[in-house]
């Protein structure tokens, strides 16, 4: 009787170890179509990065991983497409409006900090930046990787600015962005709420003496051709988060998480690259069409950092971030 209960169990066991192998195999072989959707053109770096994202997961994933890109909004705008992406009707997304992302974010944005992109990377793989990425689940957001989004120049038509000073009374337009808008108040200026698509006319017609906005912006809208002056100061830098919904993450299988994982640094990189270039031929066509372009010193820029701090300690107030968390972004962008 007993060697008979023994023999029923291991057979039990046997059944049921062939059963769990089964699905794991089964789970391991499922496909999967993830939609992504962005803001920007099918011109944009960011586009064109994503089709290389696009043809590395499929390829490594042997078709298991079907990547489909909606840009330019087809799904909707920024806000709509990560309330969708919470949801679970849209697998993935890439861009803007930080703080529906993670708040913490929004430490990226503090100005001054980053000289450059390489000095955005450094915190984007450090173990700070992995806080940040992870900060994202409690949201509902899988964060991929987090690269550089643009760095942001001032133009105006009153005179060079080179030090704080010469930002006293401006009026410029800055888009809805909180950190932009105190900045502009910390250093004397006064933020001019106008639409993106107004902003040309409002500036030819000094509705707003000068804007604010990445290089590609300034050429693309052709801000240069009602602007005299230009200042290089890289002010603040966005970051480029890639996110997939945590709901769709938790039902991928490992081998297929590594290679999305490994897919969105490589979407990461090359979008770095484009923007590099596409950086230097819009300053080229910035200077071609006449615009002054003043470079500030490194004590010219720490003035303008000085007089921003205010804007951090109101982001720490308002608990986005703490004080420690600058303090290690600060040491890791200034670690050779």
């Amino acid at each position: 009787m007993k060697r008979t209960l023994c023999l029923v169990l291991c057979l039990m066991l046997i059944v049921s170890s062939v059963f769990a192998a089964g699905q794991a195999e089964t789970a391991k072989q499922e496909s999967f179509t993830l939609k992504l959707g962005h803001a920007s053109t099918t011109e944009s770096t960011r586009h064109k990065a994503l089709l290389v994202f696009k043809d590395y997961v499929e390829k490594e994933s042997s078709g298991r991983l079907t990547i489909e890109i909606y840009p330019a909004g087809t799904l909707g705008n920024e806000g709509d497409m990560i309330e969708a992406m919470k949801l679970g009707t849209l697998e993935m997304f890439v861009g803007g409006v930080f703080a529906s992302q993670t708040p913490m974010l929004e430490i990226y944005l503090m100005h001054f900090f980053f000289p450059t992109q390489a000095d955005l990377m450094k915190v984007s793989h450090s173990d700070l930046g992995k806080r940040i990425m992870a900060s994202a689940e409690q949201y509902g957001i899988k964060m991929l990787a987090v690269g550089d989004g643009g760095s942001r120049q001032i133009t105006n038509n009153v005179r060079p600015i080179k030090t704080p000073a010469d930002m006293k009374g401006l009026k410029l337009r800055t888009p809805p962005i909180e950190s932009i808008i105190k900045a502009m108040e910390a250093l004397g200026a006064s933020a001019v709420s106008i639409p993106y698509g107004d902003t040309y006319m409002a500036l030819k017609t000094n509705v707003a003496d000068g804007q604010e906005n990445p290089l590609a912006n300034i050429g693309d809208m052709k801000f240069f051709e009602v602007q005299k002056y230009m200042t290089m100061i890289d002010y603040q830098f966005h970051p480029e988060p890639i996110d997939i919904g945590l709901d769709m993450w938790n039902k991928l299988p490992a081998d297929l998480q590594k290679i999305l994982e490994a897919g969105a640094w490589i979407y990461t990189d090359e979008q770095n690259k484009l923007r590099r270039e596409l950086n230097d031929y819009y300053y080229d066509m910035i200077v071609k069409g006449g615009v002054q372009v003043y470079k500030p010193s490194q004590d010219e820029v720490a003035q303008f950092a000085k007089a921003c701090e205010p804007v951090y300690g109101y982001f720490v107030k308002k608990g986005i971030f703490t004080q420690a968390d600058l303090d290690e972004m600060r040491k890791i962008v200034n670690t050779k």
